[in-house]
């Protein structure tokens, strides 16, 4: 096969007019969408035509009809960045079609790049289907080998779980890679060398760059794309209409930046609204109902790719981010079945015998960096004590006696490990697994667990139904998060401080955060056979099960995919431990140990986790079949992403290692193939052993 223009136009032409290439998407057994944006610098405020043709055959022999002519006119508006999406249906279940663009402009007719799409098979097709999973596509300074790979495969279609972009581009950009706005004036600063996408303009820009790249280019060209949105398409780790760059120091809810980002991706992506839930942009309704992406697609029958969307209707993390260190989040009370030696002993600094603590406090607080007006209520004792120690100033008033029979006892924010008020440690980040738990579990009590929603009400009833009423042998949620927990046991290191020493939550901004949620969504999915969770944007690989500890029999399995070029993550864990000042002390320290804190054969805090691999890009491969679904993970090193393609050295295959794991039919067990043989993952011994 080989994909490329009719010979009528050459490459620098096609690149002129037709600079994003083509692409299609959301392959249905008698659909498809197909996507192309086309440039005239002599016409750039008018709209433009394009003539579409599509074929059976890459030499465009047999032609279809499109509205019963060889060929369809189409519009390329001005106000759509002259990006188009159409969907061609009629067609064969299980075909390959090719199709091209053409635009006449004032010095002649220039054809696009030949794209190659296929479609599904009819649901009651017995057939194998062949897919690629990716996430997590930085652009500056990073190459898309991961993708020249992928396209050397045979695929039915690719996974996209999102962040396509990076929403950010330096302020002052590298020399290489460089992603800049041509209207920076309209883009946040969120950082002395950092700005961030907030106007149409500035995410558009973002899409006509990432879409350049000759190797994404080229993925599209080959095979259709499934997409879905993660947080980088609107902004890091946001919620809704918020973003978090500040955390917390101001309200960063922008309904017209996310109206942007909105209709950036809309024009921009090959996405099928003809099926409900999806419904198309549309800028006169509020948000979120102003566009709905969460869908599902049936490959014969053997799959349901059902995939969501956990960024829009989400709530807030259950963690403010400018909660105030000292204050109390939960009573003796509120939490009775808690050892009241994990409490600590608190003050209410709003009465009289408190109010001597307040008053210091508020007349320190710039001192302190924390707000006065937070000052309020129930205040950790030991919190205090600490901070009348670290400033020693000289209208301070006597410690407190926290070993008083008189103060009650809480759970405190600072026990979460959060240090400082504004700040994303001891909030989304690295948290102390028991009060957390304990703070979810109180929030989950609220208004029917709405706080721990990350679907939203609608989403969730609708995911729920399709899983349960699906008749594929395999049913495979696309996640752009981590469902499997990933928590460090850190109660063996002796060097750190007493406060640390206790099981940590790496991370609260995936599911890690909504734990009942979570657990609640578990024990519907695993009353279902065969299911398949395929999840990504932690910029690592990692494959496991999921399980109930008091019945190890309901689990699920999990493979998450690392990022095509964004930070590795244990590359983005010991960035961060070496610039954030909020961390608590002696965490920096554990970064190098983090890999085997993680699967540590004696504390064994994560039994489900079978696989980890935090150093390496990536995709992963799927086949799927009536007898299991086949994943082969295909890895590639930091040092090779950050090279350009013509500075890779010797066979191009060589630069890529694979890990291969199976999940048979009927089992909930994941299979490692091991040097040619297959092990199965026990979870009550968390260890390999050879399959039966």
């Amino acid at each position: 096969f080989g994909c490329g223009s009719d010979g009528a136009s050459s490459d620098a032409r096609i690149q002129t007019f037709f600079p994003q290439s083509v692409a299609s998407g959301d392959p249905r057994p008698s659909s498809v969408v197909l996507w192309t944006r086309v440039v005239d610098a002599k016409f750039p405020n008018q709209d433009l035509k394009v003539e579409l043709e599509v074929a059976s055959d890459e030499h465009f022999q047999l032609l279809l009809a499109l509205d019963g002519q060889p060929s369809q006119v189409l519009t390329a508006f001005a106000d759509a960045d002259h990006a188009l999406n159409v969907r061609i249906a009629g067609l064969r279940a299980h075909t390959t079609y090719y199709y091209r663009f053409r635009y006449s402009g004032s010095d002649g007719i220039v054809t696009s790049r030949v794209g190659r799409t296929r479609t599904a098979p009819d649901p009651d097709a017995d057939v194998a289907v062949r897919f690629g999973v990716i996430c997590c596509q930085s652009y500056e300074g990073r190459y898309y080998h991961v993708h020249r790979r992928l396209a050397e495969e045979e695929l039915d279609f690719v996974l996209c779980l999102g962040d396509y972009i990076y929403e950010t581009a330096s302020a002052v950009p590298p020399a290489a890679r460089a992603v800049t706005f041509g209207k920076p004036e309209e883009a946040l600063m969120t950082g002395p060398n950092e700005l961030a996408a907030r106007s149409l303009d500035n995410y558009r820009d973002l899409y006509r760059t990432y879409r350049s790249d000759p190797d994404l280019q080229r993925l599209h060209e080959r095979a259709a794309m499934l997409i879905i949105a993660d947080d980088h398409e609107f902004s890091d780790d946001c919620y809704g209409a918020t973003g978090t760059y500040f955390d917390g120091r101001v309200d960063e809810t922008d309904l017209p930046r996310r109206a942007a980002a909105d209709q950036a991706w809309f024009e921009y992506m090959p996405i099928d609204y003809s099926v409900a839930p999806c419904s198309k942009w549309d800028g006169t309704r509020e948000f979120p109902e102003n566009l709905s992406v969460y869908r599902s697609f049936v490959f014969g029958q053997h799959l349901e790719l059902v995939i969501t969307d956990l960024r829009r209707y989400r709530p807030d993390h259950l963690v403010a981010e400018n909660a105030l260190p000292g204050a109390i989040f939960a009573t003796q009370t509120d939490v009775p079945d808690v050892d009241p030696g994990e409490l600590v002993p608190y003050v209410n600094v709003d009465t009289p015998s408190g109010g001597a603590y307040k008053d210091w406090l508020v007349a320190h607080a710039d001192e302190l960096e924390i707000e006065a007006s937070a000052i309020r209520g129930l205040i950790s004792a030991p919190w205090i004590d600490d901070l009348l120690t670290k400033l020693a100033a000289a209208d301070s008033p006597p410690a407190l006696d926290l070993t008083r029979s008189d103060l009650e006892r809480g759970y405190a924010y600072h026990q979460l490990l959060k240090s400082s008020m504004y700040a994303r440690i001891g909030a989304r980040y690295v948290l102390a697994e028991k009060p957390f738990h304990a703070y979810a579990a109180l929030r989950y009590k609220e208004d029917g667990g709405a706080p721990q929603r990350m679907m939203g009400a609608a989403q969730r009833a609708w995911f729920l139904d399709t899983m349960k009423a699906s008749t594929r042998t395999f049913k495979v949620w696309g996640s752009e998060v981590a469902f499997m927990s990933r928590t460090l046991d850190l109660s063996g290191l002796s060097s750190l401080p007493k406060e640390l020493q206790t099981r940590v939550i790496i991370s609260a901004e995936d599911w890690d955060g909504f734990p009942d949620e979570r657990k609640a969504l578990f024990d519907e999915l695993s009353a279902l056979d065969d299911v398949l969770i395929l999840s990504g944007d932690l910029h690592c690989f990692f494959a496991g099960t999921p399980f109930d500890p008091e019945q190890p029999e309901k689990r699920l399995v999990e493979i998450l995919t690392g990022s095509v070029s964004s930070t590795t993550w244990l590359d983005a864990v010991s960035a961060i431990a070496s610039s954030e000042p909020n961390l608590p002390p002696g965490v920096a320290q554990t970064v190098g140990l983090v890999g085997p804190l993680l699967m540590d054969p004696k504390l064994v805090p994560n039994p489900h986790l079978a696989f980890q691999e935090l150093s390496m890009h990536g995709a992963s491969v799927i086949d799927v079949d009536g007898s299991a679904v086949n994943a082969e993970l295909l890895m590639i090193s930091g040092d090779d992403v950050a090279l350009p393609p013509e500075r890779l050295s010797g066979s191009f295959d060589k630069h890529f290692r694979s890990e291969r794991f199976r999940v048979r039919q009927g089992s909930r067990t994941l299979e490692h193939d091991i040097a040619g043989t297959w092990y199965s993952w026990d979870v009550q011994t968390a260890s390999w052993q050879a399959s039966t």
